[in-house]
């Protein structure tokens, strides 16, 4: 009873989503985010990779808030996800999110979207296919001394 309730639950949620799997997203405990009233443009990078170009606040969180709370969510992931080391597979675009081995990295809202000109769906693809082409760059990975 139970996994035809779960199947019937995850097949729902999948369909909701417009994706053909499901996925369980775990939230990171990541602080409190400083107030930064600034609402420029700004882009959210990590060790000279360009990533992601954030020009809308969402809610009280301005576009270098959510860079802020963009690194604290990586700093977070990436201790929690180093063996096996990370790969771009590891990063999916699930409806409006970016999930790394199914950690919520971030939310593309309807204002991302209208701002650049395209869907929530394709601007979470194309923010998910950037981020899967920088974190296994950055990613901690195993001592080859087994220290």
């Amino acid at each position: 009873m139970k996994k035809t309730l779960w199947t019937t639950v995850c097949g729902a949620l999948a369909l909701a989503m417009g994706t053909g799997a499901c996925y369980a997203q775990r939230m990171v405990p990541v602080g409190n985010i400083p107030e930064i009233s600034d609402k420029s443009p700004t882009w959210w990078a990590i060790s000279g990779y360009e990533i992601v170009h954030i020009t809308q606040s969402d809610g009280r969180l301005t576009p270098i808030m959510r860079t802020e709370l963009f690194d604290a969510r990586t700093v977070e992931i990436l201790s929690r996800t180093q063996v096996p080391p990370l790969s771009a597979s590891d990063v999916k675009a699930v409806g409006n999110a970016v999930l790394v081995r199914g950690y919520l990295l971030m939310r593309v809202t309807p204002q991302d979207a209208r701002a650049e000109g395209t869907s929530v769906t394709a601007l979470a693809k194309q923010w998910a296919a950037s981020v899967a082409h920088v974190l296994p760059r950055i990613a901690p990975t195993p001592s080859r001394f087994g220290i």
